[in-house]
């Protein structure tokens, strides 16, 4: 499975079903946030499954465990293959998450990529992620090896904030997509860099080719 998941950041969903037509060839898991699942539903979700590819649904749950845990099993019987709580919910909250029976896969937010913070809090909220039974956490790329050295290589870190080339925009710890790999994340979310491209194929194929290099060295 490719390590590059692409965030589905737009509108529509006509928009939506040509970025997965075109980039498909190097994609295997489209991330579905907010805006996109609000406008679309199942819609959505259907469609990327009939394209053969796996979902990541963004949606970041944060309420009482008993609403959360229902909120996992809904997203069960959507068939996606992985979704968000966020680390700040606590521990009853990410334990009822990780208690569904053959759930998708759960990644905690740990620290919005757009904030400030340490890293010793996210080291902190990783490590509670993981004593909760939740299968990875969503990380900034500056944390990974760490996190990776905390938590073992079998936790799975998910790192947005992905720039070929710094940017200037609002993501405030961001890497290239090499340097994500070689420090052992196991998915790169790249958006922008994909989204806004004149040729969406065309980047996320060089993406993916960095990726696979950065794998073949480390």
């Amino acid at each position: 499975m490719n390590k590059t998941i692409l965030a589905l950041d737009v509108y529509d969903f006509a928009k939506a079903e040509r970025l997965v037509k075109d980039t498909k060839d190097y994609i295997d898991i489209y991330k579905v946030g907010p805006i996109l699942f609000l406008q679309s539903g199942k819609e959505i979700i259907n469609m990327i499954k009939d394209n053969g590819k796996q979902v990541f649904l963004d949606m970041k749950f944060h309420d009482i465990p008993a609403t959360v845990k229902r909120s996992v099993e809904s997203a069960k019987e959507l068939g996606v293959y992985s979704l968000t709580v966020h680390s700040a919910g606590g521990e009853e909250m990410l334990k009822a998450a990780a208690s569904v029976e053959n759930r998708p896969k759960i990644w905690a937010v740990t620290v919005l990529t757009s904030q400030v913070t340490t890293p010793e809090e996210v080291i902190k909220r990783a490590k509670l992620a993981k004593d909760c039974g939740v299968d990875g956490v969503i990380s900034s790329p500056l944390e990974v090896a760490v996190i990776k050295k905390e938590c073992g290589k079998d936790f799975q870190v998910v790192t947005p904030g992905i720039r070929p080339a710094k940017a200037d925009d609002d993501q405030k710890r961001v890497a290239t997509p090499e340097s994500a790999v070689k420090d052992g994340a196991d998915f790169i979310v790249v958006g922008r860099p994909i989204l806004e491209a004149e040729n969406p194929a065309q980047a996320a194929k060089d993406i993916n080719d960095k990726v696979k290099s950065a794998e073949f060295k480390a």
